[in-house]
């Protein structure tokens, strides 16, 4: 019996310590296990934390985004409407620029028809009483058919105009310009003579290939300068003709003649020529003692008798 306590007392020791390296184990076992669950449950804390986190910065992002995005679109949508603006301003200054434009076009237009009539007209004026004056024989020019000098062209214009053979119709005139000239091509040559009252100029003159255009004008003193009316329009002459004429001045006059080749564009023309003054004949111009001598128009009226005073009663 007391073998049989023993061994179950040496039973129950083994047992109890059994139970309590079990039990050890156990609560290792739970408490690592407990210590496992409590970091599950962190990392699960930390993970949903981070999604919220992310959650938040996503939404964020999509606000920041949104925000970028609607004020980009501000942005644009001020810029169209300055644009649109700027371009309806630009196209009311067009029109505006333009509408002027146009008026001043038209204004300038209505000047320079009016100034184109007014030259028409001054022109035809002046050539009417050029032509006029012309016409009234103050002036006569004349062409003839006649062949150069034998040794004409080489800077004689006497020899070239043949005078030797017009000697009785130059003779006592007073030579004022001979020469054989080259006028180049668009310009003219002009001369200026100064003529007596009731004298004569008188010219000849010829080209010598081609033709050359020939004008006579006044040269009339104004307010500021002078200007040059024309007497005898422009008029062009070939090289088998010579030409001569003549102006009668009825009062002190500076007679310009022109040759000109502005219609030429490359060729230079040669003219020969001759001017001279003719003096009035002596029988147009009384003598002071004839004027004094001649009777009166008129009979000269006498004297009133004088006036003989009466006496005072």
């Amino acid at each position: 019996t007391v073998q049989l306590a023993g061994a179950e007392a040496l039973e129950a020791e083994a047992a109890g310590g059994l139970l309590g390296r079990l039990k050890e184990r156990v609560g290792h076992t739970v408490e690592r296990v407990s210590e496992i669950e409590r970091v599950r449950k962190s990392v699960e804390f930390v993970v949903d934390a981070s999604k919220a986190v992310g959650q938040k910065v996503g939404e964020n992002e999509r606000v920041q985004q949104g925000y970028e995005f609607v004020k980009k679109k501000t942005a644009e949508l001020a810029e169209s409407e300055r644009v649109q603006r700027g371009l309806e301003y630009a196209k009311d200054t067009a029109k505006a620029v333009s509408e002027r434009t146009h008026k001043g076009l038209e204004a300038v237009g209505e000047t320079t028809q009016l100034g184109l009539e007014y030259a028409r007209e001054k022109t035809r004026a002046v050539r009417e009483g050029a032509g006029t004056v012309w016409e009234r024989g103050a002036g006569s020019i004349q062409r003839a058919r006649a062949q150069a000098g034998k040794v004409a062209w080489r800077g004689s214009a006497r020899e070239t105009l043949d005078i030797a053979a017009r000697e009785e119709q130059w003779r006592g005139i007073k030579v004022q310009g001979a020469e054989e000239l080259s006028v180049p091509a668009r310009t003219e040559h002009t001369s200026a003579y100064h003529v007596a009252k009731g004298s004569t100029l008188r010219w000849t003159f010829r080209v010598k290939d081609h033709d050359i255009g020939f004008a006579v004008r006044m040269r009339v003193q104004e307010w500021g300068g002078s200007r040059e009316e024309e007497v005898l329009g422009v008029e062009r002459y070939d090289s088998t003709d010579t030409i001569s004429g003549s102006w009668v001045a009825d009062e002190a006059q500076t007679i310009v003649l022109a040759f000109d080749n502005r219609y030429s564009r490359l060729r230079a023309k040669t003219v020969a020529y001759l001017v001279g003054t003719e003096k009035p004949p002596d029988c147009a111009q009384p003598a002071p003692e004839a004027a004094a001598s001649a009777p009166s128009l008129y009979p000269v009226a006498e004297p009133p008798p004088a006036a003989v005073p009466q006496p005072i009663v």
